[in-house]
């Protein structure tokens, strides 16, 4: 097997960076994630509150590319490009062309801020991801004016700088053996007891839940929804598209939409079976570089997103559907989500590494079964009640 495809994703929700070669940190690949779009609310109290923008959300996000600014030497980047495309007119429902807010008025459709800030001169802006409270930074009046003018609402650009996120439940590979207590869960059926005592048997024999070695600490997250890396497969992607009635015009799902970090291929043909990515625990890439992976991927309506237009692809179109019917729903944890992908980290001796397209990769650990994926708040039963 080997690494086909390396996206490294800028800003949170916008589309990614098709890169040859990255670097990798605790945090995932480098410059990944550490900028988010946050909308401003204004309260009857007169305070201000600030809604993180996803992409599942807000579906126009997808409208907006990222690229990098390299030095003059065309190795060190320092800054980031971002650009947006007005959605396709013929894709959109004529009632609704009035409303496109697409650079029709002659305003530059492009910005450019720095890959790193001097965030410390920056105001500080109080956020929850997740459950979890952070400070982020606001980088000013003219990102804001740039997004703000093509989303059709006060937003603010935000930066991560120091700050960190704590990977909860059982996704970091520290804490793979963790499972739900009673208080955390909506009812006690929502976990069944065969996933408690499977999960406690697991880290017991070894069998899905140890702690790798050389992997014990912390592990931290900047926006990254609940891991640093998310690894899919072109067999798989395959095997989707694959599932595709017979003279039908619907879709074929390109790799992009389902936002990964890394893409595996086969180096040759019959070197991998689709979806067997779902019991991948550890893998080997190039000459020592090691990625842990935890928890599966549970997939959201992002899916059925259309990149032309900004807006849910036609109801017969969707792509969410499809991998449900193809009895993807395999991990409890995530209920009804079907599952694309695997959630992983770098290895602790890997910091600093780089990985590469083309890059050889092997799989050291496989599990016995598969995982099953908990994070108060996020996980099924774990929810909070509205």
């Amino acid at each position: 097997m080997k690494i086909s495809q390396l996206y490294i994703y800028p800003v949170k929700s916008l589309r990614g960076c098709l890169v040859p070669t990255a670097t990798l940190t605790p945090q995932g690949l480098k410059h990944d994630r550490k900028y988010m779009l946050v909308r401003v609310q204004s309260q009857p109290d007169g305070t201000v509150t600030y809604e993180n923008q996803y992409l599942s959300n807000v579906n126009t996000l997808c409208l907006f590319t990222t690229s990098f600014i390299f030095d003059d030497s065309g190795e060190e980047v320092v800054g980031i490009k971002v650009v947006y495309h007005p959605p396709l007119s013929s894709h959109l429902p004529s009632l609704e062309k009035d409303k496109d807010n697409g650079g029709d008025g002659g305003e530059k459709l492009w910005i450019e801020f720095p890959v790193a800030p001097e965030y410390a001169k920056l105001e500080k802006i109080p956020l929850s991801m997740h459950q979890e409270d952070c400070t982020v930074y606001d980088m000013g009046a003219e990102c804001e004016d740039f997004f703000t003018r093509y989303l059709g609402f006060p937003t603010k650009l935000v930066y991560i700088g120091d700050t960190t996120r704590e990977v909860k439940g059982n996704v970091a590979p520290n804490r793979m053996h963790v499972t739900p207590t009673a208080s955390q869960v909506e009812s006690p059926v929502s976990w069944s007891v065969y996933d408690l005592f499977s999960g406690a048997m697991g880290y017991l024999t070894g069998s899905n839940g140890t702690v790798s070695e050389n992997e014990e600490g912390e592990y931290k997250l900047y926006f990254s929804d609940c891991a640093p890396l998310l690894v899919t497969s072109e067999v798989s992607l395959a095997e989707f598209n694959k599932a595709r009635k017979a003279g039908d015009e619907e879709l074929a799902l390109d790799m992009s939409k389902t936002r990964p970090n890394v893409v595996i291929a086969p180096s040759e043909e019959g070197d991998m079976t689709a979806f067997e990515e779902d019991y991948w625990g550890e893998l080997a890439i190039g000459s020592g570089v090691k990625f842990v992976l935890t928890a599966n991927c549970g997939r959201c309506k992002t899916l059925n997103v259309d990149y032309n237009t900004g807006k849910q692809l036609p109801v017969n179109e969707h792509m969410l559907k499809r991998l449900s019917d193809m009895k993807r729903r395999v991990d409890t944890g995530h209920g009804y989500a079907p599952i694309f992908g695997r959630y992983g980290f770098v290895g602790r001796d890997s910091e600093g590494e780089k990985v590469r397209v083309g890059d050889d990769v092997e799989v050291l650990k496989r599990n016995k079964e598969r995982t099953v994926f908990y994070w108060p708040g996020l996980s099924a039963g774990t929810r909070p009640k509205k």
